[in-house]
């Protein structure tokens, strides 16, 4: 039944295209250029490497949201299981 829910939510959520890694400290974000994007260094899981990731500051805001709420309910079905 677990594995029914959890093949549900992933199949609900949009793919992610990266993923920063959980003890990186949050990224500075960066003053918006004249296109007005604003770029900021993130460190993605499995890699030593930072990456420039450059959008808009409102897109950056979204990801984040996103990413926290995927996080949520990872955990969320991770305490169902236990």
């Amino acid at each position: 039944m677990v594995s029914l829910m959890l093949a549900a939510m992933l199949q609900s959520t949009a793919p992610v295209t990266s993923f920063t890694a959980p003890n990186a400290p949050p990224a500075k974000a960066g003053k918006p250029n004249k296109d007005g994007l604003v770029c900021r260094k993130e460190t993605l899981v499995g890699s030593r490497m930072k990456t420039r990731v450059c959008a808009q500051a409102q897109e950056l805001q979204i990801r984040k949201n996103e990413d926290r709420d995927l996080t949520e309910k990872a955990q969320a079905l991770q305490t169902i299981r236990q």
